[in-house]
């Protein structure tokens, strides 16, 4: 068996991540949580009427991704598979990074995928989808309202009256005030 030895030579970078094993990972952890992909976006819906939606953005600035989600709050029309651009509240989720700041890694955004081998950004990716994106399917719409308040995600709205608006919806699932019945 002298076939063996030529693995062996390529070394350790066989094992990192390139932006096709990437994608490939995203799309089998979104599956596997029951996301659908639609074009561009995953999604899924809660029981009680929100649909989350997953978009991988690529940056501008080399292989870098982000992990955005979005929630759409009045999902009344199944059918209808709205734009991120129409979120009501918008996050990112956050990987450990593989570069050291002020001598320790911290979470970040950029998602710098060829630096990781694909079990350990897998972890990651699911730790995020599990405790952060899929909260308000889980615990109910009421949480976004709490992941807003604590940073966690932002109202996805440009204008300060439209924000006003996005809280107090997320105000009324908190205290099931002015739900339809």
């Amino acid at each position: 068996g002298g076939s063996f030895f030529p693995l062996m030579k390529k070394g350790v970078k066989e094992t990192l991540m390139d932006t096709k094993n990437f994608k490939n990972l995203c799309d089998r952890l979104l599956k596997k949580y029951g996301f659908k992909k639609k074009k561009t976006m995953y999604y899924k819906d809660s029981n009680d009427g929100i649909r989350c939606g997953v978009y991988l953005q690529r940056s501008y600035y080399g292989k870098v991704y982000y992990f955005n989600y979005y929630y759409f709050l009045d999902n009344s029309d199944v059918k209808v598979f709205p734009q991120y651009f129409e979120a009501d509240v918008y996050g990112r989720i956050t990987v450990l990074s593989k570069i050291k700041e002020n001598n320790s890694y911290y979470q970040t955004e950029l998602i710098k995928y060829e630096l990781y081998e694909e079990k350990e950004l897998e972890e990651y990716l699911e730790k995020g989808i599990q405790d952060e994106i899929l909260l308000p399917v889980k615990k109910g719409r009421q949480v976004i309202y709490d992941m807003v308040k604590s940073g966690i995600c932002i109202i996805y709205k440009f204008r300060s009256k439209e924000e006003e608006e996005v809280m107090q919806k997320l105000y009324d699932f908190k205290t099931g005030e002015g739900q339809k019945s």
